[in-house]
């Protein structure tokens, strides 16, 4: 992992480069992982950048069946966006005054919530970075590795669209690490191995389905021909918003839930990596727990991402991607 080098980082660079993975975790060793038992009942407390969508509602309910399988506190903040270092910094400061004994991050920035690293490692407090990357050597990781997850969307692309031609990524947030380090990815597998695909725009927007379009629309305005797309997350472009015309093509993103399982279903999507917010959780709790009790856990965890097709909804790891309807996640 990168040093904190604060405001000196190379974010052009870093985001080029995939993690430095102590261990690279398989999928069934995955799915057969269980947290440690609590020696206390300690105090955690889950940071997340939102709770205002499935992927953090999924974070919240795999870090409260860790909790409960450990015998542990969970307590649950939430900011407003990957524009609120502040507000993160500001309810870090709550958290620790509480007295937490470990903070599960999912950090808003990757520089911007340094300081909330910083003010933990202050008071012995260990942090446990989950969903996207925190630039700070004193965490302990869990996720997926953005960089990887992009070439292996380029991989899919290439596999839907043997003969190449012209297509699009859909961005995500410009300023979000995941999402440049996926575009980063895929760019980077294209030059290196797929001659025959050509990008011709990479545009950048919120996770937001009505940006998504506009811009999707912008870009065909110049580009009208394009054979494939690819998106860094479902919810940047709904495959069922297309234009009729472009219904159909291939299209490959990241994230396995209720709404591109129909579309995984339909057709509108080809295939779809599952960005893993339920496991985040659960190992980043379990994680938290280990060195709690005393232990070393590992420094960098990398969880696998193997693609989800159509023919794979039924599969144990897809069925492990979701979380009872009735799961409403809440802060306190």
């Amino acid at each position: 992992m990168a040093k904190n080098t604060g405001s000196s980082l190379d974010i052009n660079a870093y985001i080029h480069k995939p993690l430095n993975c102590t261990k690279t975790t398989s999928t069934s060793q995955m799915l057969a992982y269980k947290v440690p038992k609590a020696k206390q009942k300690y105090d955690i407390t889950l940071m997340e950048v939102s709770l205002a969508a499935y992927y953090y509602q999924g974070i919240a309910y795999g870090a409260e069946k860790a909790a409960k399988e450990a015998g542990v506190t969970l307590h649950i903040t939430a900011g407003k966006g990957y524009t609120t270092p502040t507000l993160q910094l500001q309810q870090a400061e709550n958290v620790l005054q509480r007295k937490t004994d470990a903070i599960v991050l999912a950090p808003v920035d990757i520089q911007g919530s340094v300081p909330v690293v910083q003010a933990a490692k202050k008071q012995n407090v260990p942090v446990v970075n989950i969903s996207t990357e925190v630039v700070d050597p004193y965490v302990y990781t869990v996720m997926q590795d953005d960089y990887l997850m992009g070439k292996a969307g380029a991989d899919e692309i290439a596999r839907l669209v043997p003969k190449g031609g012209e297509g699009i990524i859909m961005g995500g947030p410009a300023n979000a690490t995941w999402s440049r380090k996926r575009v980063a990815g895929f760019e980077d597998q294209v030059k290196a191995k797929y001659p025959k695909l050509k990008v011709v725009d990479a545009p950048t927007q919120l996770v937001d389905p009505a940006e998504g379009l506009k811009d999707f629309q912008n870009s065909i305005q110049a580009h009208p021909n394009i054979k494939w797309i690819y998106s860094v997350f479902y919810y940047v472009l709904l495959p069922e918003s297309l234009p009729s015309q472009y219904k159909g093509l291939p299209f490959s993103t990241t994230s396995f839930e209720p709404s591109s399982i129909k579309s995984l279903q339909s057709g509108a999507i080809k295939s779809t990596l599952p960005v893993l917010p339920i496991w985040m959780g659960y190992y980043g709790v379990g994680t938290a727990i280990q060195k709690l009790n005393g232990q070393e856990p590992t420094r960098i965890n990398c969880l696998p991402f193997p693609p989800i097709t159509k023919a794979s909804i039924d599969s144990k790891l897809a069925h492990a991607e979701l979380f009872p309807a009735s799961y409403k996640a809440k802060t306190g």
